[in-house]
């Protein structure tokens, strides 16, 4: 591990001389085909790393766990000052006020996809059954971040604002450019029910879209439940908040990308690792009798958050705000709540294993076992989070503060697992990670709306009656 973090150290090195050189990195140069010549040298790049792992000592290595632990230490430190910091577009702090233009941080995350995705091909070339959840898992997220990043120069998302019964062609873009999109919308009517206190429970818009084609589309378009015509999805985005239900416009989204069908299939490959994890993982080398206690230790403990986050938050179904209205909110809140408390299970056994000063091997597997579950479990809860948020704002992933935190905390826990397969007698360290994973929990699920960077900037931090 001491050349992962030498290696790590050189990439931050060149990042900040690449900053300083020839400054942040501009996205919007990689589109298309820019983006397809840069996914072709990286599959052709990854192609002859792989072929020539026997000749070369540097490509072999980054297929083990000894790699993936530094990068990861990396990785979720530098996303660590992401979520602290607000991500502005304009001013902040230099350098670390734009963390996606910023150098070093897209070397640590391209070097932790590299070894992903070699990892991944050394797994399947020794195939057995069991590394079906490694597999789908670590090919996953390649897939996935790979397709949104290239991917994301080629989003076309613009907002058109349409007065009732006056059709419009135009729209504009986040630099107020004037675009055409070759469909026009009319505004039919727009409904917005109330509660008790005036905030809003629901608001629509009855439209039709007329195509350059001659086709014309009528529906309703309303938050969590987009208008799908002829490549574009259309949300609804906003209204004349003076007016109220008396608005006499509506603010929609387009939305058009490309790549969305390769980060789908990228979510539903870490959907399915994150099921495998669970069934061929864990449980293993635990006795059944303890099984069962932890499992009603677990049920109860996660019955505990999910009536916190009930209570606390002010979340009643009585009163959600229209964005909280989805098929989502059940098991997006459920399955988080049960990783939470699988989670929060394993930090226990860590503090006891720490205040004892030893560790039994029954132990640390039933340690192990949790965490599985645990984060195959938050793994549901975090790319139900990226579905859930497709549908309501057009985006799957905006690195929004909450959204932040959710993947320091990921990777905080992907550190233990592989920081257990690289050393598996150290189990001081691997208990340590544990208890700084689950900060990162506590702050992703409370804490984040307190930080600084989530003021005013965060659609996660919601203030519902």
């Amino acid at each position: 591990m001491k050349e992962g973090f030498l290696i790590g150290g050189g990439l931050l090195f060149t990042g900040i001389l690449l900053q300083v050189a020839i400054g942040p990195i501009r996205w919007e140069l990689f589109v298309w085909p820019v983006n397809l010549i840069v996914l072709v040298l990286l599959l052709v790049a990854l192609s002859v790393m792989f072929a020539l792992r026997r000749r070369v000592y540097a490509f072999e290595w980054m297929m083990h766990a000894g790699a993936a632990v530094p990068c990861l230490v990396y990785a979720a430190t530098l996303t660590i000052l992401m979520g602290l910091l607000p991500q502005v577009r304009e001013g902040g702090m230099p350098w670390l006020s734009q963390m996606l233009r910023f150098w070093p941080f897209v070397l640590i995350w391209t070097w932790m996809m590299i070894i992903s995705a070699l990892a991944a091909l050394n797994h399947i070339f020794r195939w057995k059954i069991k590394e079906i959840p490694f597999i789908l898992n670590h090919l996953g997220v390649v897939v996935a971040i790979v397709a949104a990043t290239l991917g994301n120069a080629d989003i076309q998302s613009l907002q058109m604002t349409v007065f009732t019964g006056e059709p419009e062609w135009r729209a504009v873009d986040d630099a107020g450019t004037l675009h055409e999109p070759g469909l026009a919308i009319e505004l039919h009517r727009f409904t917005m029910e109330e509660y008790a206190d005036g905030t809003p429970k629901r608001f629509a818009s009855d439209i039709s879209v007329y195509t350059e084609d001659g086709k014309t589309v009528q529906g309703t378009v309303e938050v969590n439940k987009p208008l799908k015509v002829n490549g574009w999805k259309i949300y609804q985005y906003g209204y004349d908040v003076r007016m109220g239900p008396e608005s006499t416009y509506s603010v929609f989204q387009l939305v058009r990308d490309p790549w969305i069908l390769w980060v789908y299939i990228g979510i539903g490959m870490m959907l399915a690792g994150a099921l495998c994890l669970m069934l061929f993982m864990a449980p293993r080398q635990v006795r059944r009798k303890r099984i069962v206690q932890v499992i009603i230790f677990v049920v109860l403990l996660a019955l505990v958050f999910l009536v916190l986050t009930w209570f606390k938050s002010g979340l009643r179904l009585k009163s959600l705000m229209p964005a909280l209205q989805s098929p989502w909110f059940a098991p997006h809140v459920v399955v988080y709540m049960f990783s939470y408390a699988l989670l929060g299970a394993a930090t226990i056994m860590a503090v006891y294993m720490l205040i004892r000063k030893r560790a039994s091997a029954s132990e640390m597997n039933l340690t192990d076992n949790l965490v599985y579950v645990g984060l195959a479990f938050l793994t549901f809860g975090m790319l139900f989070g990226a579905l859930w948020a497709k549908e309501a704002w057009g985006t799957y992933w905006a690195w929004d503060p909450k959204e932040t935190w959710a993947a320091v905390t990921w990777l905080c826990y992907l550190v233990y697992l592989h920081l257990r397969k690289a050393k598996p007698g150290d189990w001081q360290s691997a208990c340590f990670i544990l208890l700084l994973s689950f900060v990162c929990l506590q702050i992703c699920w409370w804490g984040i709306n307190y930080l600084p960077s989530a003021q005013g900037l965060s659609i996660h931090t919601y203030n519902v009656k």
